[in-house]
């Protein structure tokens, strides 16, 4: 008698598990949203200086297109260190943000958005402009951009 309930209770722990795992994958949040929450992390860590935040959030192979110059992964962690030491107070906003999903693999998006950015050394900004920023995002894991140009 003890096999046969220890043998529905494995069973009932199985169904368990397999509901649980059924009702994450229910819960899994939309491609846009998940890029838009990536955008406001990546917006929140410019303006805390994290340059950790930032680069989880570039894939391995990125490439930012600045000024005319192609910016690999180290290139672009010196120049946010640079900046972030010439603008000790920072600020960032991300607005009309468009996101095209890829409607086959809905793994890669094409992001346009325009980035507000103004900072300074003391409380004032000593610098303030806006880019408009074309960007590509590929899923792998998270979402992370893989090139940008502004």
């Amino acid at each position: 008698m003890s096999q046969v309930l220890t043998g529905r209770r494995i069973s009932a722990y199985l169904l368990l598990i397999l509901l649980q795992g059924l009702l994450v994958a229910c819960d899994n949040t939309p491609p846009e949203q998940a890029i838009k929450d990536a955008l406001a992390e990546i917006e929140t860590a410019i303006e805390d200086g994290d340059t950790g935040t930032v680069m989880d959030r570039l894939s391995d192979n990125v490439v930012i297109e600045r000024r005319g110059r192609a910016l690999q992964r180290k290139d672009i962690h010196r120049t946010l260190v640079g900046i972030f030491f010439r603008y000790p107070n920072r600020n960032l906003t991300f607005t009309r943000i468009q996101i095209d999903l890829d409607p086959v693999t809905k793994k890669q998006a094409p992001v346009q958005f325009t980035a507000l950015a103004w900072g300074g050394k003391n409380v004032l900004p000593d610098d303030a402009d806006s880019y408009q920023v074309d960007s590509h995002w590929i899923q792998d894991g998270d979402w992370k951009i893989e090139s940008l140009i502004n």
